[in-house]
């Protein structure tokens, strides 16, 4: 795995490398029982301090993302552990292996099989989302879904269906009572945005546009790590003052899908989207909207 850290970022470096590898496992670019690169080798090729790189990982790993191997280091921790009890305890547990190849949490599995068994329409998608920014980008891409949306900074129990970003819901499920309906939305893998895109040239120019610090981050560390050259890559805010005019001698814009419509007039730009495909079908299914639109 290849980190691209920066040391001129509002984000600190330990924050920097901790989201990158979280990034990796949440879009599945990181699978189960990958190992991790070691502290010492991250430190020397990035001139940080290892306790920088330990303390990045220590928090992974108290968070139950990755697990400590003794005499073997650092690796991403399975989602499901299997057990070997009873005839129905096994399918159950392939089907929750199988939906976890797929990016789907036993918390998803459990709240389809019951939107199955006990079929509900939600007529109204709240979007739960403490950065101001990211919430833009998240109704932004969940604009095309067809049900009421809105989005909000803290959750509240109105029998709306609540939608967050992994790293945001656990939290969010303990400020909710046990029924809310909740769905964690699955971030869009790194290989399965690049896969119909021509690979970039290691000299070209790349410009990241987003209001969302997360974005620009994640954008940066994507393009480095398909071997683009650091120097190579600068980031711009939309609301920081001739933003346009950075924008005018760059070959190459990323940009979101709230800060895209701010660049509607420009044939260069590629939109960096952070929702899968396969939440928003799931999101059609859950308010009962085809992609023709809502159902009779």
């Amino acid at each position: 795995m290849r980190f691209w850290i920066t040391r001129n970022s509002e984000v600190p470096i330990r924050e920097q490398i901790r989201r990158q590898v979280l990034l990796g496992i949440l879009s599945d670019d990181l699978p189960a029982g990958r190992k991790l690169p070691s502290i010492r080798a991250v430190a020397r090729r990035h001139r940080v301090h290892a306790n920088t790189v330990s303390a990045a990982y220590h928090d992974l790993l108290q968070m139950g993302w990755l697990e400590l191997r003794r005499g073997s280091g650092l690796f991403v921790r399975p989602r499901i552990v299997p057990a070997k009890e009873g005839a129905l305890d096994r399918l159950l547990l392939e089907a929750l292996e199988s939906a976890r190849r797929e990016g789907y949490g036993p918390d998803d599995v459990i709240r389809r099989l019951n939107q199955l068994v006990h079929p509900r329409v939600h007529q109204r998608i709240v979007v739960v989302e403490p950065e101001p920014a990211m919430r833009e980008i998240l109704l932004a891409e969940l604009s095309g879904i067809g049900a009421a949306l809105e989005a909000v900074d803290a959750p509240r129990n109105d029998g709306s269906l609540i939608v967050a970003l992994p790293t945001r819901m656990a939290r969010i499920r303990s400020e909710l009572e046990p029924q809310t309906a909740c769905l964690t939305l699955r971030l869009s893998s790194v290989h399965d945005a690049l896969a119909d895109q021509r690979m970039p040239d290691v000299s070209d120019i790349f410009t990241v546009v987003s209001r969302s610090s997360e974005i620009r981050l994640w954008a940066r560390a994507i393009l480095i790590s398909v071997g683009i050259d650091a120097e190579c890559v600068c980031d711009v805010a939309p609301d920081e003052e001739g933003w346009r005019e950075r924008l005018a001698i760059r070959s190459n814009i990323i940009t979101d899908a709230a800060a895209a419509r701010d660049l509607s007039h420009r044939q260069d730009i590629r939109i960096f989207r952070v929702v899968a495909d396969s939440s928003l079908n799931e999101l059609r299914q859950l308010c009962a909207v085809s992609v023709d639109g809502p159902s009779r």
